[in-house]
Parts: C-alpha cells; structure tokens; sequence
C-alpha cells in the first residue's frame, strides 16, 4: 500500500498535433534559421529605436548626448535596411538562377 506512487503508470500525452523529430531536414532547418534571424534583427530594430528616442528626449539640449542619440537612430535605420536587403538580394539571386539560396536541398542517391 505504502508503494503506490511508484507502481501508478501514467499516460499523459500533448493535446493537437506534433510533428515527430525525424521529420527534420537541413532544408527545414536552414529556412527556419533565417526567419528567426529576421525576427530577432527585427526586435533589435524595434528596442534600438526605442532607447535611441528615449535618448533623445532625455538629452535636455545637450549636443553631445543629442548627438550621440541621432547616431543610435542612424544606425539602427541602417541595420535593418542591411538586413532586409541582404533577404531582398538573396531571394531575387535565387530567383535569377533559379536555385533557391534560402533552402538547402540535399539530393539523394
């Protein structure tokens, strides 16, 4: 009687649906890669454009703080202009040659 926690199985199984892992492909993998790189380049963008105008604000006429602010915005402008123009160039290259750069397609013998 003292055991009965250990001698309970349990069958707890995930609501909805699951892919299993063997599914997984280089492909899958590449293209999953760079959606979260634009996706965290874009929450960079986001907070760096945040703290650059909060900068700003709080600068208080100072031209070096004001400066240095507008060259947070400059540079966080510029970064994600690089970011998605590299996606930009990447999709027209692949489209151009039509190999798609983006995924990986590994042929099998």
């Amino acid at each position: 009687m003292g055991n009965i926690a250990q001698s309970t199985q349990l069958q707890i199984l995930p609501r909805g649906q699951f892919t299993p892992l063997e599914n997984i492909t280089l492909q899958g993998l590449a293209a999953s890669a760079v959606n979260i790189i634009l996706i965290i380049a874009s929450l960079l963008f986001v907070f760096n454009l945040l703290f650059g105008g909060i900068k700003v604000i709080l600068s208080g006429g100072d031209k070096e703080k004001l400066d240095i602010a507008k060259r947070q915005l400059v540079n966080s402008f510029l970064g994600i202009a690089i970011v998605f123009s590299s996606w930009a160039i990447l999709g027209f290259v692949s489209q151009f040659f039509g190999i798609d750069l983006l995924t990986f397609d590994i042929p099998t013998l």
